[in-house]
């Protein structure tokens, strides 16, 4: 017992030596260096490029829950990198996964609610700065024209202040005004070996919302955005190595929904409720696996996120072994001439 106190009383006195150190001129501009160093070693470490087709999750959540960022996929191949929308806080999971950002093809938008759009200028500056080489287009349904309108004359301003402080050499001025595409149901865009297919969802009343299916040299994945199952769903998803869909969960909303009815909460609980008829919920899901062939379903968009081990088992119940309930900063690896997934999780 007297050599257990000893050895807390020298930790003790090493803490405080320490503690006291820290607020030495000289050890703080050394550990500053240090750590600056290994900050920018870091970020000099570009992403792996990728021999294969790839998805990153940049943000798995939907309004309802919180500490995950909103929706956002990035699908990357050697070639091309293109994201699925850009929900708040999914640029800060697009650096975190350190993506190319410099070679951003393109934004591909499922419809207008704010959860998909909110980061739409944060990511044309993200990749104006880090030296994208042509103006973002932005891809969308019939609206399109008018969101990203507005984003251009929103941001004017921050366009100017910051070209004006690095100069046109560093920030060309034409690079950061996004241009856009209103897209049909079909194939939207041939690009080399890439295909990138719109098809429309169920998400009433928003009309039209989209999904995409992008192939690439035999492997495919499909982001559905927010949408029930329906015919279109079925026929797009036929043959898919990977769909990436939003889901509902019906039992957990159901008891939120009593909940905050019993709680006195009742404009609450109706928007609880009037959720649960525009987004396919996870037992459509799972009928839709096993009435096709798609090799892997994961879920995205989770309504609500699930907060805990417990409400992410009820998530995945029914759900067999080919589902997968996704997370920020998860991605998929889909190598060309097989038929493998392989989930890294993060």
């Amino acid at each position: 017992m007297k050599k257990l106190g000893l050895v807390i009383f020298g930790l003790l006195i090493l803490f405080f030596a320490g503690r006291g150190l820290l607020n030495i001129a000289f050890v703080q501009d050394t550990l500053l260096e240090r750590a600056t160093a290994v900050i920018a070693k870091d970020a000099a470490q570009a992403l792996e490029e990728p021999k294969s087709l790839r998805v990153y999750v940049c943000g798995s959540a939907s309004p309802l829950g919180m500490g995950q960022a909103q929706a956002c996929i990035a699908v990357l191949t050697p070639e091309h990198f293109y994201l699925i929308d850009s929900g708040v806080g999914s640029t800060d999971n697009i650096n975190l996964l350190r993506l190319p950002t410099a070679r951003l093809d393109g934004l591909l938008l499922t419809h207008f609610h704010s959860d998909h759009i909110a980061e739409i200028y944060e990511v044309n500056l993200n990749s104006w700065v880090n030296g994208r080489p042509a103006p973002l287009k932005v891809w969308g349904p019939r609206g399109v024209d008018e969101v990203v309108s507005a984003v251009n004359a929103g941001y004017r301003q921050d366009r100017i202040y910051r070209v004006g402080h690095h100069g046109e050499a560093l920030l060309p001025p034409a690079l950061g005004v996004l241009t856009h595409e209103t897209i049909e149901p079909g194939v939207i865009l041939e690009d080399g070996e890439l295909k990138i297919t719109a098809y429309v969802g169920e998400h009433p009343p928003i009309e039209p919302a989209v999904g995409y299916r992008i192939d690439y040299r035999g492997r495919s994945v499909v982001i559905s955005g927010d949408s029930n199952v329906n015919g279109n769903t079925r026929k797009i998803a036929d043959g898919a190595d990977l769909l990436l869909h939003d889901a509902l969960s019906l039992p957990i909303l159901t008891a939120l929904s009593s909940a905050l009815e019993t709680a006195g909460q009742t404009r609450q609980s109706t928007i609880v409720t009037d959720v649960m008829d525009y987004h396919a919920s996870t037992a459509a899901l799972v009928d839709l696996g096993e009435q096709s062939n798609v090799a892997m379903i994961a879920y995205y968009h989770l309504v609500p996120v699930p907060p805990n081990a417990i409400t992410k088992t009820i998530f995945m119940r029914g759900a067999p072994d080919n589902f997968v309930l996704t997370e920020d900063l998860m991605w998929f690896e889909l190598p060309i001439g097989n038929d493998e997934i392989v989930v890294h999780r993060p």
